[in-house]
């Protein structure tokens, strides 16, 4: 009948009505609804007190802070009280003003045979100064005694102990731990309700409507900096791109505010009475976030080898500072081979030259290290001896193992910058190689200016017949590049420790440093990186001996027999003077060649070999002309004889010319000279012949 008589009076009511309110299954209080003889048109008053009827605030409109939840009203908390709360529901309660007042519990006194009695005191006059004195102790509001107090506080002191212990967890593998996951939803899942359709609706209206936009501060402009750095600036520059770059900004925009939005519904909605006063009993569960660790059965191996560490490594002690702060300040540039000043120096060097060099350099650094480095050290020690001193020991009978842990440590450290030097200079070695990494094949003909880096070892070419050597060898190049490495090695062993220097009467002990072994694959690396340069660089010097090819008649006698069957013909003048002028040629060619050949890594000298090869061919000159010199004296020799009897028919000045020419040709001693003289000498005897023969009757 109710519901019917509704029906008739009130036909047409819409939801937003106080009436329809009323009835609904909530129960919430409503209004009642506007007398008839109002204004057709509500006002602005009753429209907001309508609709806080059915969603009442979450936010208040006027305060002194933006963003200030409706539940600070009836807490009369000012402005920073309000801010306080907002960090802990635990803390919304607290006042700036009740954080002065500071509670002490008072210590009360019982006397020694009251507790050996276990009887409680008797008089009432002190007892009552007791009680008043407790109830400022929120931990001895029961005891009224102190033998209470003092029984109860002995099982409070084990606990305490026990509660330092920990048991050590199990390592879990992914499978369990998914369980315990899944087990600890299932139990908070257990404990809340599924939220209703009401409260899905009210708690949506309060993340669309509940916090008004201007109560959230704005995004910093920052933020879209740091954004638009991520984007190419193609694409923020593209016209085609405007309209999706204008609407993602929006969307940025929107989630920024939306997330604050909801972090702040969600944040007030965690106080039940907040829950109760929005008639909201029940709020979506978050989706979960699950997070599987790896298994770590080493952690507790792990954490007793860190404790080790801490405790005997000395890792941190302020010594370690110093000593590589002196490291860093004056010793961090040294090299065993300095070579930069190789580089700047006079360059290619000899072999000797080189290794008297790699000698000179590596000793000048270990005289640096053992006169400066290890003296300044100590001095450190000496100087700051209250930063290591209290780890000696305090009596003859105390034991040494902090001290010797300690500079075995100091120790290690040293050894560890040692160790930096020698391979910062077996690097730089390794580098004074590699820049004639590529090696130094060439196209023939050789050109020299395709070799302008300076050069670093010579190799002289001389004749071992019937073939050009290398001197020194390449093999005994390499064992002097491979003892530079080694001689580095060797400089850096037998520094002593610093301990050696502070305590003179150590004996027993290994006070050296340690240093690189030569055994270590470390420096079989460098070795095998500087070979690997070596061998690029022996095809040049092996090509180059290509250019001596067309003398190698020279070398193996063949040119020398050649010229001994020449000699066994009976050969004009003219064939001697041609195969004169060819050996001439030949030597000239030989003495026009390059008498220093650069070739990246090596220089070669072939200064001897050029001379070698000139006195060859010089020997086979003086050969021809030597044997036609005989030959002409023979004959010269021999028309003379026969002329001799045509002496007294000639006159007088002609006789005495042919003598003269003798003569001069007798006491000339160039080969070259005899051999034009015997050849004018005969002209003249073979003239005053045909002289004789034809003129004389």
């Amino acid at each position: 009948v109710w519901n019917f008589w509704l029906c008739i009076c009130f036909p047409q009511i819409p939801k937003s009505d106080s009436i329809y309110h009323m009835s609904h299954s909530q129960m919430r209080p409503e209004l009642p609804p506007l007398p008839a003889s109002a204004n057709e048109e509500p006002s602005e008053l009753y429209k907001t007190v309508m609709s806080h009827s059915f969603y009442p605030p979450l936010m208040q409109r006027t305060s002194w802070t933006l963003a200030a939840p409706f539940k600070e009203q009836h807490h009369h908390s000012g402005p920073s009280d309000s801010i306080a709360n907002n960090y802990s529901l635990t803390a919304r309660d607290l006042k700036l003003k009740d954080l002065m007042k500071v509670y002490q519990p008072v210590t009360i006194s019982v006397p020694r045979e009251k507790i050996v009695q276990g009887l409680p005191s008797a008089n009432k006059s002190s007892s009552e100064p007791n009680k008043k004195k407790m109830k400022f102790s929120p931990k001895d509001k029961e005891d009224l005694t102190g033998m209470k107090s003092a029984s109860t506080s002995l099982p409070m002191k084990k606990e305490v102990v026990t509660s330092l212990t920990f048991p050590g967890s199990r390592p879990m593998s992914p499978e369990e731990q998914i369980d315990v996951m899944l087990q600890q939803e299932r139990e908070i899942e257990s404990k809340e309700t599924k939220p209703s359709e009401s409260d899905l609706e009210r708690y949506y209206y309060y993340l669309t409507s509940g916090i008004r936009k201007d109560m959230i501060a704005p995004e910093e402009d920052k933020v879209m900096v740091r954004i638009s750095k991520l984007i190419s600036n193609t694409l923020l520059t593209s016209p085609f791109l405007e309209p999706l770059m204008a609407a993602l900004v929006e969307e940025k925009e929107t989630d920024y505010y939306s997330s604050l939005m909801k972090s702040i519904v969600d944040y007030i909605l965690m106080d039940p009475m907040e829950r109760k006063r929005l008639f909201i009993q029940s709020t979506p569960r978050a989706f979960p976030q699950r997070v599987i660790r790896a298994p770590v059965p080493w952690h507790s191996v792990y954490r007793n080898a860190k404790k080790w560490n801490e405790e005997h490594l000395h890792t941190v002690n302020p010594m370690m500072l110093s000593l590589k702060q002196l490291w860093f300040s004056e010793f961090r540039d040294l090299r065993f081979v300095r070579t930069a000043e190789l580089l700047a120096g006079k360059l290619p060097l000899q072999p000797h030259e080189y290794q008297d060099v790699i000698q000179k350099h590596c000793m000048e650094a270990r005289q640096i290290l053992l006169t400066k480095w290890i003296p300044t050290c100590a001095q450190l020690f000496v100087s700051r001896k209250e930063q290591w001193i209290h780890f000696a020991p305090k009596s003859d009978y105390d034991s040494s193992r902090n001290i010797e842990e300690y500079f075995a440590s100091v120790a290690s450290f040293m050894s560890l910058q040692l160790r930096e030097l020698v391979i910062n200079s077996l690097k730089d070695l390794v580098s004074f190689f590699m820049i004639h990494k590529d090696g130094n094949d060439f196209e023939e003909p050789y050109q020299e200016m395709e070799f302008f880096i300076p050069q670093l070892i010579m190799i002289k070419l001389e004749v071992n017949e019937p073939i050009i050597v290398f001197n020194p060898s390449f093999d005994d190049c390499w064992e002097l590049i491979r003892n530079s490495f080694l001689e580095i090695i060797k400089n850096s062993k037998g520094i002593p420790k610093v301990e050696s220097i502070l305590f003179p009467e150590l004996k027993g002990y290994n006070l050296i440093l340690g240093t690189v072994n030569a055994d270590e694959k470390l420096v079989s690396d460098f070795v095998d990186q500087t070979f690997e340069v070596f061998q690029k660089n022996q095809v040049g010097p092996c090509k180059y001996l290509n250019v001596y090819k067309k003398y190698d008649d020279l070398l193996d006698n063949t040119a020398e027999q050649n010229i001994s069957e020449f000699l066994k013909e009976n050969h004009e003048i003219e064939d001697f003077v041609m195969r004169i002028n060819s050996i001439k040629k030949r030597r000239n060619e030989i003495a026009s060649m390059h008498i220093t050949v650069p070739l990246a890594m090596f220089c070669l000298d072939t200064m001897t070999l050029n001379y070698d090869l000139c006195e060859r061919a010089q020997n086979l000159k003086d050969r021809l002309i030597q044997f036609q010199v005989d030959v002409n004296r023979d004959t010269n020799t021999r028309q003379l004889q026969r002329g001799i009897t045509w002496q007294s028919e000639l006159t007088g000045p002609l006789t005495g010319h042919l003598s003269h020419i003798q003569r001069y040709s007798m006491l000339t001693v160039s080969p070259q000279n005899l051999f034009y003289a015997d050849f004018y000498c005969l002209g003249v005897g073979i003239l005053l012949f045909n002289l004789k023969l034809y003129i004389m009757p």
